[in-house]
């Protein structure tokens, strides 16, 4: 781990890191403010649920960061043969040891609602596959349950679906073993990454294409997509509202996937140039004349009179100008929902 990086990093706001409650161990996690920006080094993308302890020795080491298709610019697949896999919709659980008593800890936290239930199940539906986990590896999983539903119903399953066994120290990946928890389903046959694209499963996510190097992309379906916008209830009108109250925007960063980032990232754009522009007209058009009266009046001959009217008593003009560009509610992308 480059060190220096992490603590940059970290220092700027595009990684997190918690501490174990109990234990000499740290918990690294991306930032929203990292995806947001596009900040994605060889810190950020492997930060994603990375275990180290207080000398930064890697304890635990989930597979990297990895996008949709099509994401980034410029993405290059690898040339190489493919595997294709369902994409679960829980969260990540990434499985670490405290002397010789396996735990499960939720991308960010060791103490998670999501932690916690997935140890829960570790600890009593799965105890006796503890004698078939290698320290060596580090297991990961799906924590599904009916309390942590996002968008995709599984009904009453409470699992702690396997997704992958990584080598703690190279970061290799092994194959999927049957070790006594459910793994992640597998579709053989799969050639044509196209006819992905263009599928579209009731209560499916997506799926994840992991190739032979284990690059890994992702894609997700349309209606996935749409159901998550109806839940995740982000829309202009709330970007706004952080915009104009001077609030940082990663609360609403934390409420959306990452195929809305393009859309939150214009929006905010928009308004801020929309602002930008009133205020520089306001400063160009700003002048006093010989008495109060006959400013006023000027004033009133300007587009933006009211601004024009607080700048000259000194007041706050910032809520006036955002009043102004308040937009009409769209929410991402603007489709209809039915």
């Amino acid at each position: 781990m480059n060190t220096i990086l992490l603590k940059e990093m970290i220092a700027k706001n595009y990684v997190r890191v918690n501490k174990h409650p109990e234990h000499d161990l740290y918990i690294y996690n991306y930032t929203q403010n990292a995806q947001f920006e596009r900040i994605w080094n060889e810190v950020t993308l492997a930060c994603r649920g990375l275990i180290l302890d207080g000398n930064y020795n890697v304890v635990a080491r989930p597979f990297p960061k990895f996008f949709n298709l099509g994401e980034m610019e410029n993405q290059v697949l690898p040339e190489t043969s493919f595997e294709v896999y369902d994409k679960m919709d829980g969260s990540l659980g990434i499985l670490y040891w405290i002397e010789n008593v396996p735990f499960m800890a939720s991308r960010g936290s060791f103490s998670s609602d999501q932690s916690d239930k997935a140890n829960e199940m570790l600890h009593g539906k799965y105890k006796d596959t503890w004698s078939l986990l290698d320290k060596r590896k580090t297991y990961l999983f799906e924590i599904i349950y009916p309390e942590n539903r996002i968008v995709l119903d599984y009904g009453v399953a409470e699992e702690l679906v396997l997704l992958a066994i990584v080598d703690i120290q190279s970061g290799a990946e092994f194959p999927l073993e049957n070790i006594g928890f459910p793994v992640v389903e597998k579709y053989d046959g799969v050639k044509d990454i196209q006819l992905l694209k263009e599928m579209d499963t009731d209560n499916k996510e997506g799926f994840i294409i992991k190739y032979a190097n284990n690059f890994r992309v992702k894609i997700k379906f349309e209606e996935y997509l749409r159901l998550h916008r109806i839940i995740t209830q982000v829309s202009n009108v709330n970007i706004w509202e952080f915009l104009k109250t001077n609030q940082p925007m990663e609360e609403i960063l934390e409420r959306v996937p990452d195929e809305f980032f393009t859309w939150v990232k214009q929006t905010k754009t928009d308004l801020e140039n929309q602002y930008s522009e009133i205020e520089a007209q306001c400063k160009t058009d700003f002048k006093i004349l010989e008495s109060r009266k006959e400013t006023a009046l000027y004033f009133l001959t300007c587009q933006y009179s009211g601004v024009l009217f607080a700048m000259m008593d000194n007041r706050d003009y910032a809520p006036i100008i955002w009043k102004m560009i308040r937009p009409k509610f769209e929410k991402p992308f603007n489709k209809e929902e039915e």
